[in-house]
């Protein structure tokens, strides 16, 4: 069985990283999260796309694609994803914003 995977990645001198990273340690209990700093890690973002930080990498059994976030996320959103990558919750269509959108917006290999 395939774990669900919370990466973000990340840079020491972004204000809003961490926000972000404080947030999917939360998850640390459910998922595998781990903390990537682009600057130690310049191939890794390069591979994934990753232009801005802090950028949320899900991926999971649920879902046959990565889920990308650009930002800071609101707690919700990233449990919804999280449960969608687990298998748990079907990515629903809603409007500008959601999921998906933001699904098809994020750029990963």
């Amino acid at each position: 069985m395939t774990e669900t995977k919370v990466e973000v990645f990340y840079s020491k001198t972004c204000p809003h990283c961490p926000a972000q990273k404080e947030l999917a340690k939360g998850f640390e209990e459910d998922v595998k999260v781990k903390l990537t700093d682009v600057a130690r890690s310049k191939a890794r973002a390069k591979h994934h796309g990753i232009r801005t930080v802090p950028t949320t990498v899900i991926s999971g059994p649920g879902i046959d694609e990565k889920i990308g976030f650009k930002g800071v996320m609101e707690q919700e959103k990233l449990e919804n994803a999280i449960k969608v990558a687990k298998g748990e919750e079907e990515p629903e269509i809603l409007e500008s914003g959601s999921l998906l959108s933001q699904i098809k917006e994020a750029v990963f290999g």
